[in-house]
C-alpha cells in the first residue's frame, strides 16, 4: 500500500479531525450504533430480491426523510435518494450509497436471530448493513449542524446483485453525471477493505439446437449436448493473464430431453471477468468464436452441415475501469480510514457499484461495511456489530473532505 499523500489532502483531514463539531459528530456515530443496528434488523425483514425492491425502497424513503434528508425521491427504477444541501450552492454533489437488493428469493427471510453477539439473517450484511449505516451518517450531519460546501446525495440503489448488473447505480449516475463529483459506495466486509478499481464482467447465455432422435436408430445425427461439450472443452483451454487478473467459468449447464435420446437442445452460461476492459474484450471475442466452433465441429464429425445451430445472448455487461492507487480519491479514502485508527487494505480488483461511476470517469471508491461477517450470499449469513460504527466514521470524514466543510475546509480538486 502506498502511504504518500498530497499535502493539501493531509491538511484537510488534520483540520477535520481537530474540529470540535466533527469530533462531536464522530462520537455521535459511536453512540448511534444501537439505533443503526435496530434499523438494520428492521430493513432485512423487508425482502428485496433483485428487480423486486419496491417495498424496501418505499420504506427506506421514509427512513431517509426521518433521518433528515431533504427532497427524497424514488425514481422509475425504484432507486431512492435525497440531498443535504451545501452552503456553496454549486449544484455539484458527492454521492454516498448502498444497494437495496439481496440475492435471496421471497420467503427466505422469516426472522432475525441473535446469539453470542451475532445477528443471523440472510442479507443482514450484504447490503442491508450499508443502508442502515448511511442513515446514521445523515443523522449525524443534521444533528450536529455540519454544513458541507457541495451538496451530498445519499441513495439506496436497486439491481446491484446477479443479473441486475448494477443497473440501478448505472441509471442513477448516468442521469446525474454532470452533477456528481465523486461517489462512495458501502459494500464488502470489514472496516479496512476498500475497492478502487472496477473489475469488468460479461455473461453469455449460449444455446445449441438440433434435430435430435433416438439414441440407437438415429445414431449419426449431430447432438446439441455434444456440440456444447466441444465448446466448453475449448473454452476451458483459453489462456488468460494473471495480471491484470482475468477469470472465466462455465457456470450453469443443461440439456437433452431423454436418457435414450440424442439431445435436441443444450444450454450453458459463461461468466468472464477482467480488471482490464481491453483484456475482457479480447476474451469475449475468443469466446464468441468458440461458441460457433462447437456447433461446426459437431456437424463436421457426422458430415451433416448446419444440423446443430448455436445462438447466444449477452445477459450481463458490467464495464471495467481503473484508477491509480495514487489518485486523489483513493488517497482521501485511505486518509479517512487512517483517521479512524484503521490501516486500509486496498484491493486491486472488485466488482461493485463503483464500477459505474469509474466507467464514466467519476472518482469512486467502495468502503467495507464494518463489523465482522460470515456467509454472505448464503442462508447462514451473520453479522457481528462490534466496532461497526467505524464504517460510518470513515464515510462521514470522506464525505466532508470531498464536499468541503463550511468554515473549516475547502473542497479539493480530484
Amino acid at each position: 500500500m502506498t502511504t504518500t499523500f498530497d499535502k493539501d489532502l493531509e491538511l484537510i483531514f488534520q483540520r477535520l479531525t481537530s474540529d470540535q463539531q466533527v469530533k462531536q459528530a464522530l462520537n455521535f456515530l459511536k453512540q448511534d450504533a444501537t439505533n443503526t443496528i435496530t434499523q438494520q434488523k428492521e430493513l432485512v425483514l423487508i425482502e428485496a430480491p433483485t428487480f423486486h425492491e419496491e417495498q424496501r425502497s418505499l420504506h427506506y424513503a421514509q427512513l431517509l426523510k426521518e433521518a433528515g434528508l431533504q427532497d427524497v425521491v424514488i425514481d422509475e427504477k425504484f432507486n431512492v435518494y435525497g440531498k443535504i444541501y451545501g452552503s456553496g450552492q454549486t449544484g455539484k454533489s458527492i454521492l454516498l450509497e448502498g444497494h437495496l437488493d439481496t440475492v435471496f428469493a421471497f420467503g427466505t427471510v422469516t426472522e432475525v436471530l441473535e446469539k453470542d453477539g451475532k445477528i443471523y439473517a440472510p442479507g443482514i450484511c450484504d447490503d442491508t448493513r450499508a443502508l442502515a449505516a448511511n442513515l446514521s451518517v445523515i443523522r449525524t450531519l443534521t444533528t450536529n449542524a455540519l454544513k458541507p460546501y457541495h451538496d451530498i446525495i445519499v441513495a439506496g440503489t436497486v439491481a446491484e446483485e446477479g443479473l441486475g448488473a448494477m443497473s440501478g447505480m448505472k441509471y442513477l449516475v448516468n442521469n446525474k453525471a454532470d452533477e456528481i463529483l465523486a461517489a462512495i459506495s458501502i459494500d464488502g466486509p470489514s472496516n479496512d477493505v476498500m475497492y478502487f478499481n472496477a473489475t469488468g464482467m460479461i455473461n453469455y447465455d449460449v444455446t445449441y439446437t438440433g434435430p435430435g432422435g433416438h439414441a440407437y436408430l438415429a445414431f449419426g445425427t449431430p447432438s446439441a449436448t455434444h456440440a456444447m461439450g466441444r465448446s466448453i472443452a475449448a473454452l476451458s483451454d483459453i489462456q488468460v493473464p494473471e495480471i491484470p487478473k482475468t477469470t472465466f467459468t462455465v457456470s450453469l449447464v443443461s440439456g437433452g430431453q431423454a436418457i435414450h435420446g440424442i439431445a435436441q437442445s443444450a444450454n450453458f452460461k459463461i461468466n468472464m471477468r477482467s480488471d482490464s476492459a481491453e483484456v475482457l474484450a479480447q476474451m469475449e471475442q475468443q469466446a464468441l468464436a468458440i461458441f460457433q466452433q462447437g456447433a461446426d465441429a459437431e456437424n463436421a464429425r457426422w458430415h451433416k452441415q448446419d444440423a446443430v445451430k448455436v445462438t447466444f445472448n449477452k445477459i450481463m455487461d458490467v464495464p471495467a475501469g481503473s484508477q491509480s492507487e495514487t489518485c486523489r480519491m483513493v488517497q482521501a479514502a485511505k486518509l479517512a480510514t487512517l483517521a479512524c485508527g484503521i490501516t486500509p487494505q486496498p484491493r486491486l480488483g472488485g466488482c461493485t457499484n463503483s464500477n459505474m461511476p469509474i466507467a464514466l470517469g467519476i472518482p469512486a471508491v467502495t468502503l467495507g461495511r464494518g463489523g465482522a461477517e460470515y456467509g454472505t450470499h448464503t442462508v447462514d449469513e451473520w453479522f457481528d456489530p462490534t466496532g461497526v460504527y467505524i464504517c460510518e466514521q470513515k464515510s462521514l470524514l470522506l464525505l466532508l473532505a470531498l464536499a468541503g466543510l463550511t468554515d473549516v475546509t475547502i473542497a479539493p480538486q480530484l
